[in-house]
């Protein structure tokens, strides 16, 4: 059986990418810090040929979307999806310039 997989929200991460579980106990990533803003962006695109939902598709007829999804690949080729994490750190830092700006 496969082991486990913890959910956690997508701000939380940073965190989670330096940790691992062994023996079902959270313990650090050796190595350096890992820190995800400042691995390599990659993209890969992907398609969705679910069933319409709309409408009923005309026989031999397949509609598929495409879908973006998001990787930060780290130093000793540590890979981890950052789709959903991506928005919020742009937020953030977003944040961070307008609040500085305005300071200045």
């Amino acid at each position: 059986m496969a082991p486990l997989v913890p959910c956690f929200s997508a701000d939380t991460l940073p965190d989670h990418v330096n940790t691992i579980k062994r023996n079902f106990q959270d313990k650090r990533r050796k190595g350096p810090e890992v820190k995800l803003k400042e691995c390599q962006l990659l993209e890969m695109l992907q398609y969705s040929c679910n069933p319409p939902q709309e409408e009923i598709p005309k026989p031999g007829v397949i509609v598929c979307k495409p879908v973006v999804r998001l990787f930060r690949r780290c130093a000793g080729g540590l890979t981890v999806e950052t789709t959903s994490w991506e928005p919020l750190r742009q937020a953030e830092e977003m944040n961070k310039q307008a609040h500085g700006v305005a300071n200045s």
